[in-house]
């Protein structure tokens, strides 16, 4: 701001703030109308999904924030005040349906909600509502729930809190940071993640990664000169940082059983479509768990039951298998599954979309997908789009396929 005010030179005139909050906000509103024109249409080319958050702000009210995303691109629509409303799936279900009339019924694929109670209640009341759309979980929230339901095996909760009292031991006095910080070059021990639950593993994630480099600190003289090396919360983290069978080893072993879930969770999370990727994502995150023990179902089934719990529960959604089998990058690989749930899923997409009669015709095209036929399906520059663009822009894919794409 002031560079570009310094642009304009010394004669330069600031707007009172009058016109900052009149004619130049307004001014601003019906621009923003304009470039958000732009994204409205798409919604009417390829459908569109509705988001929507709960929130409490300063003043204790409760926020509902609406959302519309669209091939990559999200809009802000609009926030209410539900403070004076209970927020139970009736009011919940009313307050999106306005918002679905609002983008337009015909425009609107799919409504994500948290995993609270009463969204799940509302997304069931709205699927039975209206039958052309899909209600989904967050894939996010649902992951951090994962987490935060392996954080509760005793084994893993007693690294985790070993790990925090590590982590704020030395975050508590400053000369212990100061002496960290010089052993790891200035790196940070606490590692802040896209959730809370995330958070706590990539902490223990850093902590190994550290690992050789607190032990030379704590027998440093800088540590062991210090007021703090003889003090009772100074020696239990220092027995920790030495403690190779009780501490370090279960700790590499969470990180390894949870950074697959991690990963995933970036990538749900991230600014690129990410529902093609989720259905595969979940199986290569549950292989990855499974080869870390061997094969040993009496110690991977804990975690895959934890896993399986969400996902079946929660999580899992035709349009989930559905998006799996339209993305090129997974369809057309040699180990591709196209096994009865994702055959279900992808139909049950296909039978909801398409009630005006164009369910046939998608049959036929998803046909010529499957056997990769015609111009558009076998050229050589389709093929080398299948893993190069994102599901909803690959160029080979037809108007009705690439709707549903779009969509998710």
């Amino acid at each position: 701001m002031v560079d570009s005010i310094t642009i304009c030179g010394a004669g330069f005139k600031a707007p009172t703030d009058a016109e900052l909050s009149g004619p130049l906000l307004l001014q601003m509103v019906e621009d923003m109308k304009v470039e958000l024109e732009d994204h409205q249409q798409s919604w009417r080319e390829k459908g569109c999904t509705i988001m929507t958050d709960g929130w409490t702000d300063r003043r204790n009210r409760t926020l509902l924030n609406f959302l519309v995303s669209c091939g990559g691109s999200t809009m802000f629509l609009k926030s209410i005040d539900a403070s004076s409303h209970v927020k139970n799936a009736t009011y919940l279900c009313e307050a999106i349906e306005e918002v679905i009339q609002e983008v337009g019924e015909e425009n609107v694929v799919q409504v994500v909600t948290d995993n609270a109670a009463s969204y799940v209640a509302a997304g069931k009341l709205l699927m039975e509502r209206h039958p052309k759309i899909f209600w989904s979980p967050c894939a996010a929230h649902c992951l951090d729930l994962m987490l935060e339901d392996i954080g509760k095996l005793e084994w893993v909760k007693s690294i985790v809190e070993r790990a925090k009292y590590i982590s704020k031991f030395i975050y508590n006095h400053a000369l212990v940071l100061s002496i960290m910080r010089q052993y790891t070059g200035q790196k940070e021990l606490a590692r802040p993640g896209i959730t809370r639950f995330a958070s706590n593993f990539l902490t223990l994630k850093s902590l190994i990664k550290s690992k050789a480099a607190l032990r030379r600190m704590f027998v440093g003289e800088e540590w062991t000169s210090s007021s703090y090396a003889t003090t009772t919360a100074g020696i239990d983290v220092v027995n920790c940082i030495f403690d190779e069978s009780g501490f370090w080893t279960p700790c590499g072993e969470t990180v390894q059983v949870t950074e697959p879930l991690v990963v995933l969770l970036r990538v749900v999370d991230g600014e690129k479509p990410s529902m093609g990727y989720i259905y595969e994502g979940m199986d290569r995150a549950k292989e990855a768990i499974r080869s870390i023990y061997a094969g040993d179902e009496d110690k991977y089934g804990p975690i895959w039951e934890i896993i399986d719990r969400r996902w079946q529960n929660q999580l899992h959604r035709p349009i989930h298998a559905a998006a799996y089998y339209l993305n090129p990058a997974f369809r057309f690989r040699d180990d591709f599954k196209a096994d009865e749930e994702v055959l279900s899923g992808l139909y049950t997409v296909v039978q909801k979309l398409c009630t005006d009669g164009t369910a046939s015709r998608t049959t036929i095209q998803l046909d010529k997908y499957n056997n990769r036929e015609g111009a558009i399906f076998s050229s050589s520059m389709c093929i080398e789009a299948r893993t190069q663009l994102q599901p909803g822009r690959n160029i080979c894919k037809l108007k009705i396929l690439k709707f549903m794409a779009y969509a998710f």
